[in-house]
């Protein structure tokens, strides 16, 4: 009953305080002074954060307030038990625990267990009961509670029974060598008044930021750069803390023990021994059987031999070869094993190059923005956009259990937004002098992307028409010094340093794959993916549109599902619509762009960005526009259908698409009325909301925190969804 009375008086004392802050904080009484309007919104949604703590996330501290709720400890000695020991409060082996009390006989308000395992980071306890409703047999699963290690909250629940309890059965299920110990059981002990102040941050920062963006005026010009970098920043201590969370299972663990690695990953130490030793295959011998087979790329045929066959490698000819890309192996594993004897550790090379990634992507979006976004487009919209393309690039999904998969990605990954910022740098499309430098730094960063990652050579493609479109710039640059000069010879030679820039890298970093496909295969085309032993017979698998329109479904419609649990979303399933055929579903969560990026939606208005653009080369830009952000990314979702659904595959094409929507974005509201401008900026920063929301939702769905490798790790990422889920 104190507490009760307790929280009445709080909950009065914060109705006080807020009648009184909002009363004062008017805009009648602030009129003239200076911060007004900060110092009002502060105060006010500091209140309102501070009440919805009270009312609603401590609903449950006024579960037993009006009913007679006697307090009881409940005796294991007392109870009918199977496989547990009541003088040591533990479970005596594996299987599932029972402690079942009888005649209680009071009514039950809340079940407190103060239960622990020494290996997981939560024990799942199934409650059964009898009440007045039901007399003469149990209702079974009629409440379950979830106690999470050094959480005292969450070993109380509420309980919704009806009338006096007359028996009470806990069940718990333990692993082989696993110890749950029960330290004491309680009914009815009240839920205290707990404020998290996690939570009130999160609640009043979110409050503080839509506050910002929402008004435009708010955030001069000049604050872009420094809130992508204070972005930025977030992201890559998000990385690390990823990387942290899936890397360190014991104390032991060290970044110093990561970096002496004596083994690896197909592409951090098979590929690295064979450069090492001047050879392009694989140092694992042949299985005899596997060359005895008909067809050695039929899994069918594979499963009947005896002998070890490596996964997702190339057989050819009668060696093993590696599909995946040399880029990372050149770059970084290969130097690092010539100089230091060990193999770079994979976990920390995805994380390297996952925050190499960010960073370019920003720098990319900064330098394009400073140069071809209109000068009045608000700070809000720009940072909103920036946060959003961020949030979707999929780059996260490569940190988690990193191997040779994740490596090919993260990797081009980097190469791609390095490409791209470079790119934007050389002022190919106007905004200053052509800077060569930095066009062959971005066609190198590209060709060495298609060393990371043959399907990213669509993009290299793409580049030749920003090459074209500089030549463009390059030729009335010619004509404007030889004013009447019409000698092809002579346009030719004046762009030839221009063309050595450009095209230069492509022909030195493309030789080095063509020389590796001719070794392996005899052909300088052949990339050898139809040579994998894998989930599929690649030389005999038919194409069929059904199949490569799956991807769109997956990758760019599919919704979001309701559920009652924290994060109270979740990325569902990848749809395969009776396909009467084989697709291979690697990984689940799949949830499509549009709702990851809401400003996707935009490519709607894409035919009136078009007429309303007063840009002279508009139809130019629309085709570089079209074919990096439209054509590019659909040819990458229809080609890996061979490979089905794999949630990590997006970030070979996930922000090209949404940087190509936020362009139309920014060129409709440059010519949008006043009133619709403003209701514009809130659409945007609701949508970097939506789409923080939804990335989260389909990474949380995608690595569930009982699938962490570290047990604190997980029972911290519990105790967090715990805070929202006020009910339980």
């Amino acid at each position: 009953m104190g507490s009760i009375i307790l929280y009445i008086l709080l909950l009065a004392a914060a109705g006080a305080a807020a009648f009184f802050i909002f009363r004062n904080t008017r805009a009648d009484r602030l009129a003239g002074k200076k911060y007004a309007d900060a110092i009002a919104f502060l105060l006010r949604s500091f209140t309102v954060c501070l009440l919805i703590e009270m009312f609603v996330f401590n609903f449950n501290a006024t579960h037993l307030f009006g009913h007679s709720y006697p307090r009881q400890t409940l005796d294991p000695h007392s109870a009918y038990t199977e496989n547990f020991d009541a003088d040591t409060g533990c479970n005596t082996g594996a299987g599932t625990t029972v402690l079942e009390f009888h005649n209680i006989n009071v009514p039950v308000g809340t079940l407190t267990v103060y239960g622990e395992s020494d290996q997981k980071s939560l024990v799942h306890f199934s409650i059964d009961i009898m009440d007045e409703t039901q007399q003469n047999g149990y209702r079974y699963g009629i409440a379950a509670l979830q106690a999470i290690r050094g959480n005292a909250k969450s070993k109380t629940i509420p309980c919704n029974f009806s009338g006096s309890v007359s028996d009470l059965r806990i069940t718990f299920n333990s692993d082989e060598g696993e110890t749950v110990t029960i330290s004491g059981i309680e009914v009815n002990k009240p839920i205290g008044i707990h404020i998290s102040f996690i939570r009130l941050l999160i609640l009043f920062f979110g409050c503080v930021t839509v506050w910002f963006l929402s008004d435009s005026a708010r955030l001069p010009r000049r604050s872009l750069p420094a809130l992508a970098i204070g972005l930025t920043c977030c992201l890559v201590l998000f990385a690390t803390y990823e990387t942290n969370m899936y890397r360190f299972i014991n104390p032991e663990h060290s970044i110093l023990t990561d970096l002496k690695s004596t083994g690896g990953n197909q592409i951090s130490q098979e590929i690295v021994d064979a450069f090492a030793d001047g050879r392009v295959w694989l140092s694992e011998d042949v299985n005899e059987e596997l060359m005895a087979l008909d067809n050695p790329y039929d899994g069918s045929q594979r499963a009947g031999i005896s002998g070890y066959v490596p996964w997702d490698h190339l057989y050819y000819n009668g060696k093993y070869y590696s599909y995946y890309g040399i880029g990372p192996v050149l770059v970084l594993f290969l130097p690092y094993y010539l100089l230091t004897g060990y193999y770079f550790p994979s976990v920390w090379a995805a994380w390297l190059f996952t925050v190499l990634g960010i960073i370019f992507l920003t720098k990319f979006y900064l330098d394009f923005a400073k140069k071809y976004i209109p000068k009045d487009t608000p700070v809000s919209l720009l940072i909103s956009g920036l946060a959003i393309m961020q949030f979707s690039t999929g780059s996260f999904f490569t940190l988690y259990n990193a191997s040779f998969y994740e490596l090919a990605q993260s990797s081009g990954f980097v190469c791609l937004t390095a490409g791209a910022y470079f790119m934007s740098a050389s002022n190919v499309l106007g905004g200053g002098p052509i800077k060569g430098g930095k066009l062959a730094a971005s066609t190198a960063c590209l060709s060495m992307g298609v060393l990371c990652r043959p399907t990213l050579a669509v993009y290299c493609v793409a580049a030749l028409l920003f090459i074209y479109a500089g030549f463009r710039r390059k030729q009335q640059e010619f004509h404007a010094q030889h004013e009447g000069e019409k000698s092809v010879g002579k346009l030719l030679r004046y762009c030839l340093p221009y063309f050595l820039w450009g095209l230069l890298p492509f022909v030195l970093i493309g030789s080095i794959q063509v020389w590796y496909n001719w070794a392996r295969f005899g052909n300088p085309l052949d990339f050898g993916i139809q040579y994998s032993l894998t989930i599929n017979d690649f030389t005999h698998t038919q194409y069929h549109t059904h199949l490569a329109l799956l991807g769109i479904y997956s990758y760019l419609l599919a919704p979001p599902e309701f559920i009652e649990r924290f994060p109270f979303w979740r990325a569902g399933e990848a749809r395969t619509f009776d396909p009467q055929g084989y697709y291979f579903i690697a990984t689940g969560a799949a949830l499509g762009l549009i709702w990851r990026a809401l400003p996707i939606a935009a490519y709607a208005k894409s035919g009136k960005a078009y007429r309303l653009s007063a840009a002279p080369d508009k139809r130019l830009r629309a085709i570089l526009l079209a074919s990096v952000c439209v054509i590019c990314p659909l040819i990458i979702i229809f080609s890996i259908w061979e490979s089905g659904y794999g949630t990590r595959y997006c970030v070979d094409f996930a922000w090209e698409i949404i940087f190509g929507a936020l362009l139309i974005c920014f060129a409709v509201y440059d010519r949008c009325a006043e009133n619709t401008k403003r209701h514009l900026v809130k659409l945007m920063t609701a949508a970097a909301f939506v789409s923080l929301m939804m990335n989260y939702i389909q990474a949380y769905t995608y690595v569930n925190p009982t699938n962490l490798s570290s047990t604190d790790g997980q029972a911290m990422e519990l105790a967090f969804a715990r805070l929202f889920e006020f009910w339980r």
